[in-house]
């Protein structure tokens, strides 16, 4: 039996949903090194093994590993992601499970050479040990869903709104309309909260609606995803009234992720 889970490899949070559980960790990756002075490790973080490479993963990358860094380079296809993905599934799945895995990429990044990276990363048989437990999977099936949009989608709200994903590396930024996102009024802008240096939440707010005001004209209602929903919406009401948090901001993407996958299951078994 295939299990359905879904990972939001976020640029500061990886989330991951399965089956009624679901489950965080921050997204820093460095080498690892034996410690001479014993350290607390808190549940959020790993030590990975991953063919022949060890790795630090979590808050205790950030404090021991010399390398110890959220990645932001534009594209997700490359290795952090993968040890990222891994890592969360190994936290939630048994061992010797068959995965179809549900995850995503930011809307510019929705392309179909960007997808078939991300699903050559992912699929295959994998065995990876993290804090010496060791588990092997075989991802039978991938799927790229587009950042935002897919949490817009997920809502079944009527009337047209849009959806703001502030996320660490961008913002991603969905016109949806009785459920359809328009592409030409979607995207994603090439900021995000980690990397505008010294700004405040206030500035950032004014920045995010500049440049949506541009992108698409007159606004929508706004509804606010991600881990800093909650706090940029006193700050976006200085420029429109009608914008709210999403009802489970955080784990938005990761949930949306996970009623597509049920969704494109559904369909293959009506076939």
């Amino acid at each position: 039996m295939v299990q359905l889970v879904a990972v939001d490899t976020g640029r500061s949070g990886t989330k991951v949903v399965t089956d009624g559980v679901r489950d965080f960790f921050p997204s820093v990756l460095g080498e690892f090194r034996e410690l001479r002075l014993e350290r607390k490790m808190n549940r959020t973080d790993m030590i990975v093994e991953y063919k022949d490479q060890r790795y630090y993963v979590g808050e205790v990358a950030r404090d021991e590993s010399v390398s110890g860094a959220q990645l932001m380079v534009k594209t997700k296809a490359h290795q952090d992601t993968k040890i990222f993905a891994l890592s969360a599934l190994h936290r939630v799945v048994p061992n010797g499970a068959h995965l179809f895995v549900v995850t995503g990429e930011p809307i510019d990044n929705h392309t179909a050479g960007e997808k078939l990276r991300m699903k050559q990363l992912l699929l295959g048989s994998h065995d990876i040990t993290v804090n010496g437990e060791e588990k092997h999977f075989d991802i039978v099936r991938v799927e790229v869903a587009a950042e935002g949009a897919t949490a817009g989608w997920a809502l079944h709200r009527s009337g047209r709104y849009h959806i703001v994903d502030a996320g660490s590396r961008t913002v991603n930024f969905a016109t949806m309309d009785g459920g359809r996102w328009i592409d030409r009024l979607s995207g994603s802008m090439d900021f995000g909260l980690e990397t505008v240096q010294n700004i405040s939440l206030s500035m950032f707010a004014r920045m995010t609606i500049a440049e949506l005001s541009k992108r698409v004209g007159s606004l929508a209602p706004i509804v606010l995803v991600g881990g800093k929903a909650d706090a940029l919406v006193e700050y976006l009401e200085q420029y429109t009234s009608d914008v709210e948090a999403h009802p489970d901001p955080l784990y938005a993407n990761a949930n949306a992720f996970y009623a597509l996958g049920v969704k494109a299951l559904e369909t293959a078994t009506a076939q």
